[in-house]
């Protein structure tokens, strides 16, 4: 029994490389394919590549980071006209006032801070394709970064 277990755990890790691997030469291959057409290069026996890499999406691009963004941008607003109608202020009363405003709108934006960093620190992006780094390459080759879809059938993007 204890063998049959061994075996299986055996198979499926020699399976899960299997498939890495796989995928590593699927985007390499597509990567040198893109280099090529892209820079007319004859030779591409130079370009080495590091592990592909799981491309996540980003907190930036949720509907939640954005509003707390925008959340944050208005609280600032706001505090920018108490502070620019400070001057005007004559009475003690009103000085008083805006100071305990000024307060709370400081108050507001820090809680909206520390929730939107603990909303991007706990932010767990779904899967949205691979990257495949160049560690070196050949000279007219600037890009580094090669952005692949989920498929690895496509080069999405170059940085």
């Amino acid at each position: 029994m204890k063998k049959a277990l061994l075996f299986i755990i055996f198979y499926q890790l020699v399976s899960v490389s299997a498939y890495s691997q796989s995928n590593q030469q699927k985007a390499q291959n597509l990567v040198t394919k893109y280099i090529s057409s892209k820079y007319n290069l004859k030779s591409n026996q130079n370009l080495k590549f590091n592990p592909i890499e799981i491309s996540r999406s980003s907190y930036a691009d949720t509907k939640q980071y954005k509003n707390y963004v925008y959340k944050i941008d208005s609280l600032k607003l706001e505090a920018r006209k108490i502070d620019a109608r400070f001057a005007k202020l004559k009475t003690t009363a009103e000085i008083n006032q805006s100071k305990k405003d000024s307060k709370n709108l400081s108050n507001q934006l820090v809680a909206t801070s520390d929730v939107m960093i603990d909303f991007m620190t706990t932010y767990k992006g779904q899967q949205i394709g691979w990257l495949l780094k160049m560690v070196s390459g050949n000279k007219i080759i600037s890009k580094k970064r090669f952005y692949l879809n989920m498929d690895l059938t496509e080069v999405s993007s170059v940085k």
